[in-house]
């Protein structure tokens, strides 16, 4: 048998086997007078079993102890690939459910992301009460951005979620909401000692906020050490701005 026949009848391109060839993992047949390959039964079916086990998931490297036992332990390498493969499908299947949230998010206007809809579109209201003003329309454009970088790292607690959903409905709420970002503006680039009474003021409002002292004093809680992200100097930049946040979670005993 010619190698087109050979291919033709496993079900794999002569290309493959000539990979097959050069890894060794079959011996080259002997050739004709012509130069061609001929291929026997015997080789036929080597090449069928590594197809076969290729096919399974067996890495090529590790088919020669299949095939010949005395070169390895099959047994452990079986397992360890089979580890392998139900890794893969875990991560397949979480692939699946986002991109299926994905389309869903898309079908409903929304961007990528994991941010709750809910939330996504009270923002969107925020956004658009705050037209009129492009620098607080862009803070509520980085609340989202900061809302959808905790959600995305499984960091978004169902109360923070729960309390930026209810500005949807609430309009004083909204209202409070705004004046807070609309605050957090005024001080942005200020030296903290020239805009003490609005960071004081700024931070009492956060302190009095129930949903804010619990999201806080809860997140502090269940705090990993072994976890990594962003700083809070490096999602909030401005020494003001800061210094709000340094003074709220001091106030409610939490350590940053």
């Amino acid at each position: 048998m010619r190698i087109g026949q050979v291919a033709q009848i496993v079900g794999i391109s002569a290309r493959s086997i000539r990979h097959y060839h050069r890894l060794g993992v079959v011996a080259e047949p002997a050739r004709t007078a012509g130069g061609y390959r001929e291929y026997d039964v015997a080789d036929l079916a080597r090449i069928a079993r590594i197809a076969f086990l290729s096919d399974s998931g067996v890495p090529l490297k590790e088919i020669a102890s299949l095939l010949e036992p005395e070169a390895g332990d099959p047994a452990t390498d079986l397992a360890a690939i089979r580890d392998g493969i139900d890794q893969r499908i875990t991560a397949l299947a979480r692939q699946r459910d986002r991109l299926d949230a994905i389309a869903q998010r898309a079908a409903a206007g929304l961007p990528p992301g994991l941010l709750p809809e809910p939330v996504a579109r009270a923002l969107d209201l925020c956004r658009s009460e705050a037209s009129d003003d492009p620098d607080l329309a862009a803070l509520v454009e980085l609340e989202r951005d900061m809302l959808d970088l905790a959600a995305l790292r499984g960091d978004l607690p169902d109360e923070l979620a729960a309390a930026y959903s209810a500005l949807a409905t609430d309009e004083d709420r909204r209202r409070s909401y705004l004046d807070l970002l609309a605050g957090f503006h005024r001080i942005e680039g200020r030296r903290p000692a020239d805009v003490e009474p609005e960071i004081a003021r700024l931070a009492e409002s956060l302190i009095a906020d129930p949903t804010i002292r619990s999201i806080i004093t809860g997140a502090s809680a269940d705090i990993d050490d072994s976890l990594t992200g962003p700083t809070l100097e490096q999602l909030l930049p401005d020494t003001a701005q800061r210094e709000v946040l340094r003074r709220t979670f001091s106030a409610l005993g939490v350590e940053i």
